[in-house]
């Protein structure tokens, strides 16, 4: 298994394909639409250093045995020169014929042996814009980012054994929505469990997720799936599009800053997404979505606030006792 589909993966399969392949296999395997690709596995990354004998420089970074900069330099340089085993370079090249007229997103999904679950979050590289040609160089670079010197100070600083990293990459087709966002399976401002909340803004998510921009934000009934607010913002003046295979930073004409960035039957789509990946994980979760005319789901990760609070068991009152039904069956284990 040195490359397998993402759609094939579910988050037990964390040591193959490292937390991120993991997690967007289980994704899959939830339901979601999440775009296509695939993750080339932590056993092709360790077959291709036993390959060109790299194993070995990985085992003197391990035992200390001379400058650890110097010989993660020397690992880098190999990874990027080394030969690939003929089965890989097939495989490799099957996917690059694949998608050789998209443009791809080539990511770090690292994986510890002896710790699954660590996060090396922005610690390895992760590349946008990519055509299919040129994967097995990407693939390369992502390899080498596991010895950058900041990834070898990190496992050196945590005791780590360099050996026990293993780095997947996923190989993921790189969507251009014309709107994206984060959707909320309860209501981050008050903990409300019987809505969806989904904030939106133009082009890429990063303008959302990065707090650039101030996003249109839309309530949404779990119940009856109807938009009951809408926050139209006049403040998404900036956005990231996907122009040429790169990601490009542009001003928001002012008509379109003030303008919906998405249609009702959109936001009532995303929140429907949202409340499946809920049912399914068994717990509220916020959501990164994109539109590039299907909804699409790129992470979801549960929501960390509200849902470690203690319940008191008492009865929630809006006012509403419609919404105080839904409310209070939603959030208490009855």
């Amino acid at each position: 298994m040195i490359i397998v589909p993402i759609s094939s993966l579910k988050k037990s399969d964390i040591l193959l394909a490292g937390g991120k392949g993991a997690s967007l296999g289980e994704l899959v395997q939830a339901g979601a639409r999440v775009p296509p690709g695939y993750v080339v596995t932590s056993i092709a990354y360790k077959n291709f250093l036993e390959y060109n004998g790299i194993d070995k420089l990985v085992a003197r970074l391990e035992r200390r045995d001379g400058d650890p900069y110097a010989l993660a330099a020397r690992i880098r340089s190999a990874i990027l020169e080394g030969e690939m085993p003929g089965d890989l370079s097939r495989e490799l090249d099957k996917v690059s014929n694949e998608f050789m007229r998209d443009f791809l997103a080539v990511r770090s999904s690292a994986t510890y042996e002896d710790s699954p679950e660590f996060s090396f979050a922005g610690i390895h590289e992760t590349y946008l814009g990519v055509r299919g040609a040129d994967v097995e160089s990407y693939v390369r670079r992502v390899w080498a980012s596991n010895f950058e010197d900041r990834a070898v100070a990190y496992k050196l600083d945590n005791k780590i054994p360099p050996s026990k990293v293993l780095m997947a990459v996923v190989v993921q087709r790189l969507v251009n929505p014309k709107a994206a966002g984060v959707a909320f399976t309860l209501d981050p401002r008050n903990g409300d469990r019987s809505v969806v909340v989904v904030e939106s803004s133009w082009g890429l998510g990063e303008s959302v997720v990065a707090g650039e921009v101030n996003p249109d934000r839309y309530v949404v009934s779990k119940i009856t799936e109807e938009v009951l607010k809408r926050e139209i913002s006049n403040g998404k003046n900036t956005m990231y599009v996907l122009e040429g295979g790169k990601v490009v930073h542009k001003e928001v004409p002012p008509e379109l800053a003030a303008a919906s960035s998405l249609e009702d039957g959109e936001v009532v789509e995303v929140a429907r997404q949202a409340v499946m990946l809920e049912k399914y994980f068994g717990h509220p979760v916020d959501v990164e979505w994109a539109i590039e005319r299907d909804v699409y789901i790129l992470q979801s990760r549960p929501e960390t606030v509200w849902s470690r609070r203690k319940t008191s068991g008492e009865w929630h009152s809006t006012g509403d006792l419609l919404k105080d039904i839904a409310y209070n069956l939603l959030s208490f284990k009855l």
